[in-house]
């Protein structure tokens, strides 16, 4: 499986619209491939994938990376069995990201895979600030809301990633159907 592929799906699922999220893979130990700035995910081509080494620096393509690379990167270095990062924007994920409101285990995918789903504090994008926040907040966890953003779930693959991805906007969901069936706003 292939980012671009990985990309058209996550589009297709509406984690993503226009040019919102952004995803990686670990290539090796110094480098990763990432989606470039600005590019939609589902319609990427080979010439919007961008590789960068540890540092960041473009080392191939002809594009400018995600500007999301820094927390890329940051979970790479400190999370070393990670070799896929997907960043979505998802609607119902988002909204509890918005609210810093953390995501409960619903049912037994949710509970088995993702367990609470922890809220990074607020940063501007892309900064190195935020990608501290995610990379700190997601330790043992697979998935990360990021307050007033979006959301970050982590793989061993890019599949596995973007599943997880899609996981924690099913368990958004579930969670907001709880709290308005419960009477909760």
């Amino acid at each position: 499986m292939n980012l671009i592929e990985a990309g058209k799906r996550i589009y297709e699922k509406g984690l993503v619209v226009g040019a919102s999220g952004n995803i990686s893979c670990k290539l090796d130990e110094g480098r990763i491939l990432i989606t470039a700035a600005g590019t939609c995910l589902g319609n990427l081509i080979d010439g919007d994938l961008v590789v960068v080494n540890i540092k960041g620096k473009v080392v191939k393509g002809h594009k400018n990376p995600s500007s999301e690379m820094r927390m890329h990167l940051k979970i790479y270095k400190a999370y070393r069995n990670i070799k896929a990062v997907v960043h979505t924007h998802s609607p119902y994920a988002s909204a509890y990201a918005y609210l810093a409101k953390e995501l409960k285990s619903v049912n037994p995918e949710s509970e088995m895979l993702l367990g609470e789903v922890p809220v990074a504090s607020y940063f501007p994008h892309g900064t190195m600030k935020l990608a501290e926040a995610v990379c700190e907040t997601i330790k043992e966890r697979n998935a990360v809301l990021m307050e007033k953003h979006g959301i970050v779930a982590i793989g061993k693959n890019i599949a596995q990633a973007e599943e997880l991805a899609e996981l924690v906007e099913e368990t958004a969901k579930i969670n907001y159907l709880v709290e308005m069936l419960a009477g909760k706003s």
